[in-house]
């Protein structure tokens, strides 16, 4: 199957309103659309040109886990892990973060793909790896689009 663009990631929070605040706070979101259905909240936002989807957890589903992110929840597990927002200075973005109280869960870390990266812990247990580009291997060059 070929498709034609990533499309949107969708976060189910307790305060949707709070949460659409921190994305444009922090990451310069835009709010794109709101819509609100039974007295529950969703905010649609554009982030980096890509679409985040805000919204209530279906109340058929359970939320009494409590969220507690610390240093090592940027390590692996199932399911959706994290995703990356792709910063041009990485030390300054995480100073910046930093001084504004947002939790980092991983100092900046320079991969052997010539890719540095460093975790923040963002509202509801979602985690978001910073990403800042140097000079790549080939194989990313192939791709064109992504970078």
């Amino acid at each position: 199957m070929k498709i034609e663009s990533f499309d949107h990631i969708h976060i189910y929070s307790k305060e949707p309103e709070k949460v659409a605040k921190f994305y444009m706070q922090f990451f310069d979101g835009e709010e794109l659309y709101r819509k609100e259905k039974d007295g529950r909240l969703r905010v649609f936002l554009s982030l980096g040109g890509q679409v985040l989807v805000i919204g209530p957890l279906p109340s058929d589903r359970d939320i009494s886990g409590s969220v507690n992110l610390d240093e090592n929840s940027h390590q692996h597990k199932l399911g959706l892990d994290h995703f990356g927002i792709r910063v041009k200075d990485l030390t300054s973005a995480v100073e910046e973060l930093k001084e504004q109280g947002v939790q980092i869960l991983a100092e900046p870390v320079k991969g052997s793909s010539g890719i540095s990266y460093a975790f923040i812990a963002a509202p509801d247990g979602v985690i978001i790896e910073l990403t800042q580009y140097g000079v790549l291997p080939k194989i990313f060059l192939k791709h064109k689009k992504i970078l």
